[in-house]
């Protein structure tokens, strides 16, 4: 799945993709700021969890445009100590709203170890423009709730997915998997196509010449058939 972290300058946003994959990530940074991005791969249960963390300076706006495109989900990062970054967030939060209008989106309330931290309800209370979403207290730095909170993002996103991801399932293996999937979702033989090809590029299953065959990789096909154990650790 392509997951996307966004916040403004300072966040957090580098620290928590590093602490996410182990360190196993790229940073295209300068005198420690990022300036086109973060990337790294993460797997979590058998499910692959591509990572790109956007540049938190207001001008690099274009290349956070071309990095969620296509986002499966949205973390969003804010920091949790400093009320002057507040204004910021609000600006962050209305472009990725724009980008990616109805992407499951979690708040990753970063930097919850500073004894000056304030707490998820004063949060809310300063950054209203938060009301909906899920707002998970988290140390990027610790490790603290960074993992229930991917989790959690990645439940949301698999319900959003799970008719489609139900019938993969299914039919996986399946001679003629691709038209029960047409038909059974009512789509046009590209619609259809177009989500195997999202689906393969994030390694979820395995398509055949011709596209008529498609086989759901054996890790994931439990998270297919029930997301929700994706939230039982």
């Amino acid at each position: 799945m392509k997951v996307v972290v966004t916040g403004p300058y300072e966040s957090g946003k580098s620290l928590l993709i590093n602490h996410i994959t182990d360190g196993a990530c790229i940073n295209v940074e300068r005198r420690g700021t990022t300036i086109a991005m973060d990337h790294g791969l993460a797997n979590i249960d058998g499910m692959n969890v591509f990572l790109f963390g956007t540049p938190g300076l207001l001008r690099f706006r274009t290349m956070r445009k071309i990095l969620s495109s296509g986002a499966d989900g949205i973390v969003f990062v804010v920091d949790s100590k400093d009320p002057e970054s507040d204004a910021r967030a609000k600006l962050f939060f209305r472009e990725i709203a724009f980008f990616l209008p109805g992407v499951p989106c979690i708040v990753a309330a970063n930097k919850q170890d500073l004894n000056d931290a304030r707490p998820v309800d004063q949060l809310r209370n300063s950054m209203r423009f938060l009301a909906g979403l899920p707002v998970i207290p988290i140390s990027a730095k610790e490790g603290t709730n960074v993992d229930s909170m991917l989790r959690t993002l990645l439940y949301l996103t698999m319900m959003q997915w799970s008719s489609v991801f139900g019938k993969f399932a299914e039919y996986s293996g399946h001679k003629n998997g691709l038209k029960k999937l047409m038909k059974d979702l009512n789509l046009q033989r590209d619609h259809a196509v177009g989500y195997l090809r999202r689906f393969e590029l994030r390694k979820l299953l395995t398509v055949q010449v011709g596209d008529e065959i498609f086989n759901v990789n054996d890790s994931v096909r439990p998270l297919l058939e029930n997301p929700v154990l994706i939230m039982r650790r």
